[in-house]
């Protein structure tokens, strides 16, 4: 047994992201069925594979874990997990696993096609849940959004083989700008390109955060890959990263002509000095220290980490404020994130255990409004207080706060996916209205997705130079690097680029493409 597994009586994994379930307040729901057969019999077991997902609790659980007891209480069943590894680490203990045949009674995967299992769906290992959902299941139905029970992560043939645990919420990225530096210059929020422009001349020929250098701060300041950082293209009609329905065809964003203005705009970017020099070699881990140090005016991010990576009080600099702001907007376009499916992951049930009745009555009860209070604030009584009638919870004290413990029960036990922007956690978090506000801009930074739910290509599984987007050794990150930094020109290195992806698989991509969005679509 791989040594990184560990297990523990709960449910879930974290999967990276980050993202609010939809606490469905308001609404009348079905009561949850009824877990045993009577009040003297005994509550019925699930036993859960998942990943710990690098989450600093959900790594060191004990078997008699506190939140994992109360949520089996709760929920009146048994509940025993299995925490595997992270990244490439869960991905090979669960082919392991599935190869072996020992499965669990519910799994976190990331689709019923995935890599990790592969052929599994087709070889009946997953059970239908399509009628069980529909007699057990009303809160399912009912609160998880139909664009997610679409997804052919979830369903194939008109028929239900998962169940999705949902992102924070549906949109997420907004543009973070310093609201302190904006005050000092005097300048009012940039809306437009030449408004950013504006404000990144200001901030290189100012010692903005106060440290005796003019020349350490830039505008915006950019990660590795493009990650976090997928400003100035939208605007110009294209994001890279997407794909768009143009003359009868589902084509990337990368290839349109359009993109060639954004790359060119970006080279004056780097010219000008109002990007970080090292954006090509900036690991993540050293963008959110460099921001914090004062060096960023600019960047992307998730509002859902608003109070965490962003909680001003970790800045090196006094005083730090900041505002969560739209992407810029021209003529030709606006928006800095893909519609998504709101996917976290995906549950899915063994055939061969049995168990898949017991586990569509779990999740049900898990969206029941009765689980919102431990999904968002923990235990009562010592996770939080009721006082004068309402909660009181503080996600710095102890308690919550140390050895991540708020992000066990919101978000690794959470088998609905990530509470975190749960109505109740933000009427009882600091910087309630700051996020409640982000959370509206962020849907309008999202970008229309004519490719939602594409699944990976055939043609481009064996050609990941092809891959669409700014990913770490594409063709087009390659030839976007060469020209950003002068090595070769705009023009030439755009057209070059265009006709070798076409010709190394990219038109076969475009087809297959094209093909399954008539087909999913019906057009």
């Amino acid at each position: 047994m791989n040594k990184a597994k560990k297990t523990v009586a709960s449910v879930f994994a974290l999967s990276l992201v980050s993202a609010a379930v939809l606490s469905g307040c308001g609404s009348k729901e079905e009561p949850p069925a009824p877990a045993g057969s009577g009040a003297a019999s005994a509550p019925p077991s699930l036993s859960i594979l998942l990943s710990h997902a690098n989450a600093k609790y959900a790594m060191q659980a004990k078997d008699d874990d506190r939140y994992v007891k109360e949520l089996s209480k709760l929920s009146n069943f048994n509940l025993k997990f299995e925490f595997l590894g992270h990244g490439d680490d869960f991905t090979q203990q669960m082919t392991v696993r599935f190869a072996s045949g020992s499965l669990p009674d519910m799994i976190r995967t990331d689709s019923i096609n995935s890599t990790m299992h592969p052929g599994a769906l087709d070889k009946g290992v997953f059970q239908d849940l399509t009628e069980l959902i529909d007699k057990y299941g009303p809160n399912l139905k009912k609160k998880i959004p139909a664009d997610a029970w679409n997804s052919p992560k979830v369903s194939k043939d008109g028929k239900i083989y998962g169940i999705p645990a949902l992102a924070a919420l549906p949109a997420t990225r907004v543009v973070y700008i310093r609201q302190d530096w904006l005050d000092k210059l005097g300048m009012q929020q940039p809306k437009t390109p030449d408004d950013y422009l504006k404000f990144f001349e200001a901030v290189k020929k100012q010692d903005m955060n106060g440290n005796g250098d003019a020349n350490d701060e830039y505008g915006m300041y950019v990660r590795e890959n493009l990650i976090y950082s997928n400003l100035f293209f939208s605007n110009f009609g294209y994001d890279p990263n997407m794909w768009y329905m143009k003359n009868g065809q589902l084509q990337p964003g990368m290839i349109q002509p359009e993109t060639k203005d954004a790359i060119k705009f970006w080279k004056s970017l780097y010219d000008n000095g109002y990007i970080n020099p090292n954006l090509f070699t900036n690991k993540g881990v050293d963008w959110v220290a460099g921001i914090k140090q004062g060096k960023g005016g600019v960047w992307i991010h998730d509002v859902t980490n608003y109070n965490t990576d962003w909680n001003t009080a970790n800045f090196v600099e006094k005083n730090v404020k900041l505002s969560l702001l739209e992407g810029p907007e021209t003529a030709k376009g606006k928006g800095i994130a893909a519609q998504g499916d709101q996917i976290y992951y995906v549950w899915t049930v063994p055939s061969k255990n049995k168990k898949a009745e017991d586990a569509i009555k779990f999740l049900n009860w898990a969206w029941s409004d009765e689980a919102d209070d431990f999904f968002a604030m923990g235990i009562k009584d010592y996770n939080y207080k009721i006082e004068n009638g309402k909660p009181k919870w503080d996600m710095n004290e102890a308690v919550n706060k140390d050895n991540d413990a708020s992000v066990f029960y919101q978000l690794s036990i959470n088998p609905r996916g990530d509470g975190r922007m749960l109505d109740k956690v933000l009427d009882v978090s600091p910087n309630t209205d700051a996020i409640k506000a982000g959370i509206q801009t962020a849907k309008k930074n999202v970008i229309k997705n004519d490719a939602l739910h594409l699944p990976t290509l055939e043609s481009l599984k064996t050609h990941p130079e092809l891959a669409i987007g700014t990913g770490a050794g594409t063709l087009f990150l390659d030839m976007f690097a060469k020209v950003v930094t002068g090595k070769e020109d705009a023009d030439s290195a755009f057209d070059k680029f265009v006709a070798e992806w076409k010709r190394r698989g990219g038109d076969a991509a475009i087809k297959e493409a094209t093909d399954w969005y008539n087909k999913f679509y019906k057009k």
